[in-house]
């Protein structure tokens, strides 16, 4: 028998029609062969992806007199990096332990610092003089996001949660948090916060609420929002809450990116004046004449709510991100610079300012370093190598034999899918697609522009914010075929019901296909050979912050690409919420995966074949990504599946259903590069391994006449051994040309001359077949 690699053993298969009898395998099994060497181990490649991204943000003058910049960077962990405003002078630089990223910074009169963490749902503090944070832990059970933060009227620190909607408070001066519950009970997104008059305004995404509550008993108000804001649209937010003055300014919109911004009287209760098109996350306080700075259109525009006037800066930043990550007055002790300038972050780390006086602005780049970034998608590269995409940013190829990297700057990368020709990009928000020549120069008008003339690549291909009918987000999967590619896509905030795009490849023109499997998304792709046919898996789940979900089953179903039309649709699991990693493999099966139960179905039907049953079952409930449910692909030069789920990587013989268990596996994703060797992440990190090989090999076989103790007739004997395969499944034997009959114990045989067939079969589905010519001879005399 095998020795598995990290542990791997033949595991019972509930198969139909596919597994031989228990009792024949083990009577054919002779002693055990000496044990295969196992594996080596994973091999790290570094982390491939890099770079600055930077959201939260505060500025401040120190106790000490020094007008800093503060900004937090994504990453493997998360960076708070301090700048002189002055010079750009990196003054410090500290991870921020277990967060992968913040969303918002403040800082107190005192100097003390505070960040919200992602990732782990933590608060941290930087002491005034302190060279590193303090965690002071998880601000409330169970949540992930400590989105927003503001100082409320009694000096403590509140803010807001994901995934449970919740307001909490911390005392600096008791270490104590308190935790007021959830604020609303549609939506699982407390998004924004504000404190203004002994009060603290809360704001929600999807659904969209405002909130006043008073901070010593707890009661909430709430407060409609303004008709134009179209709070009954089911994808609209409440994104920001910010102070300037006596109001309150409130982003709301539907696109995270650029929204309206309103007004709010908190003394009245009346809503005022408007500005469209802004872009968050914070604003400063009101400059010399009462004007707001904020960012619009790519610039710095002074918008005066008083007179509804609007005047674009002299400061400009490029891209698809533009808005400022920190932004505050401070003096800057030049006078070039004089009186009070405005400075900031933008999301690469750059330095700007802007004075009013001379109307002087300019971005300077600064060194906040850059950090590792989760990897969130692996593909295998043609020609060899892995393409791996980051979290918020970009994607690469690496060399999988040295770890080097080409990284590219550019979006969250969430599917990658090499075909030899083009890669094929999805990327969040707003579920893009775009097709990226590897040959040529990377040129992202968006992200990363390249010298002047160079043709732009990756060139988009679509975009789901123009397509308003049905709102997506995410890109679950792509397929290539020979005249489109497909795109399985998941819903944007809190709704349901994924899209399919299908793109032609000659003229990049696309359409959209809404109404396959209602209410769910298609997380998976597979074609049947002629690409006349894609299979699909879908899952109930809704996009993030989503109610509870609409369906109770997901479905597989089979459609054609060109018209759309949906050939047959099932739940091939009673009460199977999910079916991720749908896959033909390369005799033509039909795989997909719901929970821990591996299901091969017909791919003409629909019909379930047979089922494997992978471990103990998987709690069902809603990922971000399908493949954190469970990964499916081919083993080259193998009748096998790799399937990773539930913690573990098995390997599932496709003749037989026979399951190896490969044993404990904690990387995120995995895909199987072309020499056979799989590439495999775990948070930013990407490692190589070499599995063990695939059990190809037919038993061997002997056979014999020999003769039983007692008795002077001659017998059949027939041995088979797998050596380090999974082990031998039946032995079949035909004498002189009769009928096929399962070998258990040795066969009583007529003495004289036969001819004898047999056929022995492993458990991975290998047949070895012999044809021998024996003598049967009696033994008299003892």
């Amino acid at each position: 028998m095998r020795r598995p690699l990290l542990a791997a053993a033949l595991i019972a298969v509930a198969a139909v029609g596919s597994a031989p009898p228990a009792g024949a395998a083990d009577a054919a099994e002779p002693a055990a062969e000496p044990a295969a060497e196992p594996a080596a181990g994973p091999v790290p490649l570094g982390a491939p992806l890099s770079d600055v991204n930077l959201i939260g943000g505060a500025v401040a003058t120190t106790p000490d007199g020094v007008p800093t910049v503060y900004g937090v960077t994504n990453g493997e962990p998360a960076r708070l990096t301090a700048a002189d405003a002055r010079t750009g002078e990196i003054l410090l630089s500290t991870p921020l332990p277990g967060a992968s990223s913040s969303y918002s910074v403040i800082t107190l009169d005192g100097g003390d610092v505070y960040i919200s963490g992602n990732g782990n749902g933590h608060l941290y503090r930087l002491p005034w003089g302190a060279e590193a944070v303090e965690d002071l832990g998880q601000v409330a059970p169970g949540q992930t996001f400590a989105w927003d933060l503001t100082e409320g009227p009694d000096g403590r620190i509140y803010g807001v949660t994901y995934p449970g909607a919740r307001l909490y408070a911390y005392d600096p001066d008791t270490g104590a948090f308190q935790d007021y519950g959830q604020v609303a009970t549609d939506t699982q997104q407390a998004r924004t916060i504000g404190s203004h008059g002994g009060r603290i305004y809360v704001g929600t995404m999807t659904r969209p609420h405002l909130f006043e509550v008073d901070p010593v008993t707890g009661a909430q108000r709430e407060i409609a929002l303004p008709p134009e804001s179209d709070p009954g649209n089911e994808l609209t937010s409440v994104l920001d809450i910010n102070v300037a003055g006596d109001r309150l300014y409130v982003r709301i919109g539907t696109d995270i990116k650029y929204a309206p911004l309103y007004a709010y009287d908190p003394a009245t209760g009346t809503w005022g004046a408007s500005l469209d098109t802004v872009a968050g996350l914070e604003l400063p306080t009101p400059g010399p004449d009462g004007e707001l700075y904020v960012m619009r259109n790519n610039a710095l525009t002074a918008w005066d709510p008083a007179t509804g006037a609007v005047a674009p800066t002299s400061l400009r930043y490029e891209g698809r991100v533009y808005n400022y990550r920190a932004v505050g007055w401070a003096d800057l002790g030049d006078p070039e610079w004089p009186g009070l300038t405005l400075v900031g972050f933008f999301w690469r780390g750059e330095l700007w300012r802007y004075n009013p006086q001379t109307g002087r602005g300019e971005v300077v780049p600064t060194a906040v370093p850059g950090e590792p970034i989760e990897i969130v998608s692996l593909a295998a590269a043609s020609g060899g190598g892995v393409w791996a995409g980051g979290f918020l940013g970009g994607f690469a190829r690496v060399d999988t034999a040295t770890g080097e990297s080409r990284f590219n700057r550019f979006s969250q990368t969430e599917y990658l899918y090499d075909d030899g020709d083009s890669v094929w990009v999805g990327a969040y928000p707003d579920a893009r697609g775009y097709r990226y020549d590897p040959d040529a120069a990377f040129n992202d008008p968006d992200y990363a522009p390249g010298p002047p003339g160079t043709p732009v690549n990756p060139v988009k291909l679509w975009d789901f914010r123009q397509h308003t009918a049905n709102p997506q987000d995410r890109v679950f999967a792509l397929l290539p075929l020979d005249d489109v590619v497909v795109a399985a896509t998941g819903p944007k905030g809190s709704t349901f019901g994924g899209a399919v795009a299908v793109s032609d490849r000659a003229t990049g023109q696309t359409r959209f296909l809404d109404d396959l499997a209602p209410d769910r998304a298609l997380t998976s792709l597979a074609a049947s050979p002629d690409g006349a046919t894609v299979y699909a898996g879908t899952w109930v789940y809704g996009g993030t912050g989503s109610p509870q979900p609409v369906q109770t089953e997901g479905t597989v179903l089979a459609f054609d690409p060109v018209g759309g039309d949906v050939r047959w649709q099932v739940s091939p699991l009673p009460g199977a919420p999910s079916y991720v990693a749908t896959t033909v493999d390369a005799a033509g099966r039909l795989w997909t995966l719901a929970g821990s139960a591996l299901l091969e179905l017909d791919p003409a039907t629909g019909a379930t074949l047979r089922t494997v049953q992978l471990g103990d079952p998987v709690p069902p409930g809603a990922k971000t990504w399908p493949h954190q449910a469970g990964i499916v692909e081919t083993t080259p030069g193998a009748d096998a599946v790799y399937v990773s789920v539930g913690g573990r990587l098995h390997r599932v013989y496709g003749a037989t259903g026979a399951a190896e268990d490969l044993g404990a596996f904690a990387y995120s994703s995995f895909t199987v590069l072309d020499d056979g060797d799989l590439a495999m992440a775990s948070g930013p990190e990407l490692f190589r391994w070499t599995p063990p090989a695939a059990d190809t090999a037919p038993p061997s076989v002997e056979l014999g006449v020999g003769h039983i103790e007692g008795d002077w007739r001659p017998y059949l004997e027939l041995t088979a051994s797998d050596g380090a395969g999974l082990g031998v499944a039946e032995i079949r034997y035909r004498l002189d040309g009769g009928p096929w009959t399962t070998y258990t114990d040795p066969v009583r045989l007529r003495p004289g001359r036969h001819t004898v067939d047999v056929r022995a079969a492993d458990r991975a589905g290998n047949v070895a077949a012999v044809v021998e010519r024996l003598v049967a001879r009696p033994r008299f005399g003892r």
